[in-house]
C-alpha cells in the first residue's frame, strides 16, 4: 500500500496495525501507526543504529539503552496534562504517535500525519433520520468487523450505552456461537450516596439487557479486596514498563480481565471511545446554534438544558455558551473571580508545587493551553472531538497496544472504527443533544437495540463503587510505600510527600466521608504512590 500509493495508502488502512519499512538505497527507515493508535510502536535512535518494537519492555532489553526517566513527561501525567505525543517516560525511547509515519534516514528524524478527518466537506443529509440510519449501519458493520473470526466473544457490560451497545449489537447480528459479557458490580450489600447524577449497581440494567437479547450470557464480578497487582504494582511494571493513570481503577478492571484470560477468550471488546463518537453528550450544542444563528433553536435549548439541570438559564448560558467562548485570558481571570486558581492542578494530583515552580510548569500549560480545570474552549466542535479522538493520551493507547503482550488477549472497540467516526464527525453538534437532553442521538441510534432502562438513564453508573473500601485494605502498605519514596530524589523532586503523608493522617473514618474528598484519596493519593513505585522500580532496574 505504501509503495504504491504513499500516505494516501496506509490511510487506506483500517483496524489496528503497525509497520516498518526499510530502503536499503536511500538508508531510510519508516515506522508507522494505526489512526487510533490501537498496536504500538516505539523505536530507539542510537549510535549507528535504530531500534523498534511494539513494547518498550523489548526496547529495554537493547543492549547499552538508558533506562533514564524524563521527569518533565511523568511531572505531566501526574498533572493529568496528556497532550504530549512523542516523548515516553524514558528518554531514550520515543513513540510513533497515532495515525503518524515517522522517517528516520541519515538527515534526522521526520513526523507527519498520513491522515486526517475533512472538516470542510457539506453535512451529509438533511433529515436527522437519516443520520440515525447511518449510524445504524456504520455501527454494525463496525461491530460485525470486530467479531469477525471469533466464535465466542467476550464483552465488557456494563449500564450505560456505550459497552450495552456493542452487546446488543452483536447478539442482534447473530454471527456467533456463545456472547459473555463480564459485568463490575458492587459488592453485596454496597450503601453509599453517590448523589443524584448517579446511580450505584449496575446489575439491574445489565439483566434487562440480557432479557431483551437472551443469547447474552452475564458474568457479575464483584471483587471486595484489592488485587495482586493493587498490592505489588511490581508485577505490572514488569509486564508493561509504564504506570497507569488509574491505579484504583485499574486494579477493579484486573479481575475482569483475569476473568477473560481465564476463559480463554483471545479478544475482549470494550466501548472505550464512546463518549467521544456515537454517545457524545452534544456539549457545544448550544455554542454551535449560537454561531450559525438559529436563534429560535438557541432559545429553546437554552431553556430546556437549564430545566434538564436545574441550573437556571443564567447559569447554563454562562457554562455552556460565555465561558467556553472567551478567551484564555478572560477564561483565566473567570476562574479566579470564582475562586480558583486557573494553574493549580491540586485537587486531583499531589505533583510537587516546588517542581511546578522550578520548571515553571504553569506557564508552559498556558502555552499548550492545558486547561486544569478541563473547561472546553470554544474552537469547532468536530475539530476538539478529533484530538480527543485521534490523539490525545498517547499513553492509554500504549497500554492498549500492548495489551496481547501483557494480558494474552487483545483489546478492541468497535466505537473506534474509523469509517464510523468520520461519519460521526459529520453529525452537525445540535443533533447530539435535543430538548437539553444529552446524547440524544445516540439513544436515538441505540432505540433499536437497547431497553428503556438503559435509554431512558440520565445518570452514569459507578463501576468502582468499593474503591475506599480496597483502598482501606492496602492503608498500612500504602503508608510503607510513602516512607521507601523518601528514598528516591527522582520521586522526592515530582511527588508532593508532605502532603501525602497529611492524606495518610487525614484518613476519612468511613465510605460516605471518602466520597466527600473522592479526588484526594481515589486520584490524587494512589497515583502519585503508584508512580513513585514505578520510579522507583525503574531506578532499581538502572542500579
Amino acid at each position: 500500500m505504501l509503495d504504491r500509493w504513499g500516505d494516501a495508502g496506509v490511510a487506506r488502512c483500517l483496524g489496528n496495525f503497525a509497520f516498518a519499512q526499510w530502503d536499503v538505497e536511500s538508508r531510510r527507515l519508516i515506522l508507522g501507526r494505526d489512526c487510533l493508535g490501537k498496536q504500538s510502536l516505539f523505536f530507539h535512535r542510537g549510535k549507528g543504529f535504530v531500534a523498534f518494537a511494539t513494547s518498550i519492555r523489548a526496547l529495554l532489553a537493547t543492549p547499552g539503552l538508558s533506562r533514564e526517566l524524563d521527569e518533565i513527561v511523568l511531572a505531566n501525567y501526574l498533572a493529568l496534562n496528556l497532550q504530549e505525543a512523542r516523548r515516553t517516560f524514558y528518554r531514550a525511547i520515543e513513540r510513533v504517535p497515532s495515525r503518524t509515519l515517522v522517517t528516520i534516514d541519515p538527515a534526522g528524524i521526520g513526523h507527519r500525519h498520513y491522515w486526517s478527518p475533512n472538516f470542510d466537506l457539506p453535512p451529509p443529509f438533511r433529515r436527522e433520520q437519516d443520520y440515525v440510519e447511518r449510524a445504524r449501519e456504520l455501527f454494525d458493520q463496525a461491530v460485525a468487523a470486530a467479531t469477525r473470526d471469533t466464535p465466542h466473544v467476550a464483552i465488557a457490560a456494563s449500564g450505560g450505552l456505550d459497552s450495552s451497545a456493542i452487546a446488543a449489537t452483536v447478539a442482534r447480528l447473530g454471527r456467533t456461537e456463545r456472547i459473555t459479557c463480564y459485568s463490575l458490580v458492587a459488592p453485596a450489600g454496597t450503601q453509599i450516596d453517590v448523589g443524584p447524577s448517579k446511580y450505584l449497581d449496575e446489575r439491574q440494567k445489565v439483566e434487562a439487557l440480557q432479557r431483551l437479547h437472551p443469547a447474552l450470557e452475564i458474568r457479575f464480578l464483584a471483587p471486595e479486596g484489592p488485587h495482586r497487582l493493587e498490592e505489588d504494582d511490581s508485577r505490572h511494571f514488569a509486564r508493561a514498563c509504564l504506570p497507569v493513570l488509574n491505579p484504583t481503577g485499574g486494579g477493579l478492571f484486573n479481575f475482569l480481565y483475569d476473568a477473560v484470560g481465564a476463559a480463554g477468550h483471545r479478544r475482549l471488546l470494550m466501548g472505550f471511545l464512546g463518549n467521544v463518537g456515537l454517545t457524545w453528550p452534544g456539549r457545544l450544542s448550544l455554542l454551535a446554534l449560537f454561531g450559525g444563528l438559529q436563534w429560535r433553536n438557541f432559545v429553546h435549548e437554552l431553556f430546556a438544558l437549564a430545566q434538564q439541570t436545574g441550573r437556571g438559564p443564567a447559569r447554563t448560558l454562562a457554562g455552556e455558551l460565555l465561558l467556553p467562548a472567551a478567551p484564555a485570558r478572560l477564561r483565566r481571570l473567570i476562574y479566579r473571580l470564582r475562586g480558583r486558581d486557573p494553574d493549580s492542578v491540586a485537587r486531583y494530583s499531589a505533583l510537587n508545587p516546588d517542581f511546578i515552580a522550578a520548571h515553571d510548569l504553569a506557564a508552559e500549560w498556558r502555552r499548550q493551553e492545558f486547561d486544569p480545570w478541563f473547561g472546553l474552549s470554544a474552537r469547532h466542535p468536530a475539530r476538539i472531538r478529533a484530538f480527543y479522538l485521534f490523539d490525545h493520551n498517547q499513553f492509554a493507547r500504549d497500554g492498549v497496544g500492548s495489551s496481547f503482550e501483557r494480558r494474552g488477549f487483545e483489546i478492541s472497540d468497535p466505537h473506534a472504527d474509523r469509517r464510523l467516526l468520520e461519519f460521526l464527525l459529520a453529525v452537525p453538534e445540535p443533533i447530539y443533544r435535543r430538548n437539553g437532553i444529552a446524547r440524544s442521538f445516540a439513544r436515538a441510534v441505540l432505540a433499536d437495540r437497547l431497553p428503556s432502562e438503559i435509554l431512558n438513564e440520565s445518570r452514569s453508573g459507578v463501576q468502582d463503587a468499593n474503591w475506599y473500601h480496597r483502598l482501606s485494605i492496602r492503608r498500612q502498605g500504602v503508608a510503607l510505600e510513602i516512607d521507601r519514596l523518601e528514598g528516591s530524589p527522582t520521586a522526592r523532586r515530582l511527588i508532593d510527600l508532605p502532603r501525602l503523608k497529611r492524606l495518610m493522617q487525614q484518613w476519612p473514618d468511613d465510605e460516605h466521608a471518602a466520597q466527600k474528598r473522592m479526588r484526594e484519596f481515589n486520584l490524587a493519593l494512589p497515583r502519585a504512590v503508584h508512580v513513585g513505585n514505578f520510579i522507583r522500580w525503574v531506578e532499581g532496574g538502572n542500579a
